[in-house]
């Protein structure tokens, strides 16, 4: 297997650093790594530069002129890669700060010639601590609305099928990405991910090589802490663009409509959002309004710092 490698970076220089290092380490070495910069305002030219990396032949850099969002890093990070494609089988996705364990590519390798009719691989995501994050793999209960759950801890003692993954270590053929063609990059944040990989799953089963870790930098999400921001609107909108999207079942719309209804009531009613009522209903219901309406791209009212 020849792979390459694209990465998705903003204003986290220093955990972009790492992850690239640990690409450069693999025992299994990629063909190429291609980084987008969402327009960093936080030295990350610089950084590159003082580390050398943007000297190693094996790095692709491009700033891009603003931040497109995740959705637009790898909408256009895909897109570059591919005009590459004769060079490399599959291509890995991922952000900056996930950090793949030396041998990963090493033994997606192993479950390549194992599994040639599989076309998509994915590795184990942990926390800092080695807890497993189990919302990165998924599988589907109920295709009507596309009800997904987290693949069980109890799964991991060795590799399993799953339906969707998010571009946290995901590793796909080339052959899969020229018919599926781009992310959409209208999503701005959110279920670009989720959606790709219907599309992916569609055409080829997906295998979590277990044994195959990337690690997740980031906080541990706490569920018993409510935190509505902006990014609740494009998480609201977008599985709901997804689902219209890859569901054709009739009632959907009147499902949406009932699912919302029941939000609402648990947000007017819980003590959970006892102190945020008024911007959790506001913020999630133009999230509904958006999606239910088909629209898409960013707004200007719901971006970071507003």
């Amino acid at each position: 297997m020849k792979y390459a490698s694209v990465i998705v970076t903003f204003n986290r220089k220093e955990k972009l650093v790492g992850a690239l290092k640990c690409l450069l380490n693999q025992t299994k070495k990629p063909q190429k790594i291609f980084l987008i910069d969402n327009c960093s305002t936080d030295g990350t030219p610089e950084l590159l530069k003082k580390e050398q990396l943007l000297d190693n032949p094996l790095i692709d850099y491009k700033r891009m002129d603003k931040n497109y969002g995740g959705s637009g890093g790898f909408y256009y990070g895909i897109k570059r890669a591919m005009k590459f494609s004769e060079n490399f089988d599959y291509l890995s996705i991922s952000d900056d700060d996930a950090f793949y364990q030396s041998n990963y590519f090493e033994l997606i390798d192993q479950a390549v010639n194992q599994h040639p009719k599989c076309q998509a691989f994915c590795g184990t995501v942990v926390y800092e601590d080695g807890t497993i994050q189990t919302d990165h793999r998924r599988r589907i209960v109920n295709r009507k609305w596309l009800k997904e759950l987290d693949v069980p801890v109890s799964d991991y003692s060795h590799n399993f099928w799953l339906d969707t993954f998010s571009f946290v270590g995901c590793v796909i053929s080339v052959g899969i990405l020229k018919k599926i063609g781009l992310p959409n990059k209208e999503y701005f944040i959110y279920y670009d991910d989720t959606e790709y990989s219907l599309r992916v799953r569609k055409l080829t089963n997906v295998l979590n090589v277990s044994e195959a870790v990337i690690v997740h930098k980031t906080v541990k999400k706490d569920t018993a802490i409510v935190n509505i921001n902006w990014k609740n609107y494009y998480g609201k909108r977008n599985i709901i663009l997804m689902r219209k999207k890859h569901s054709n079942w009739k009632l959907l719309n009147l499902y949406l409509v009932w699912h919302q209804l029941k939000f609402d009531l648990e947000v007017i009613f819980s003590k959970r959002y006892k102190g945020i009522r008024r911007k959790t209903l506001y913020i999630c219901n133009q999230g509904f309004r958006d999606g239910m309406r088909n629209i898409q791209g960013k707004r200007a009212d719901f971006l970071p710092g507003k």
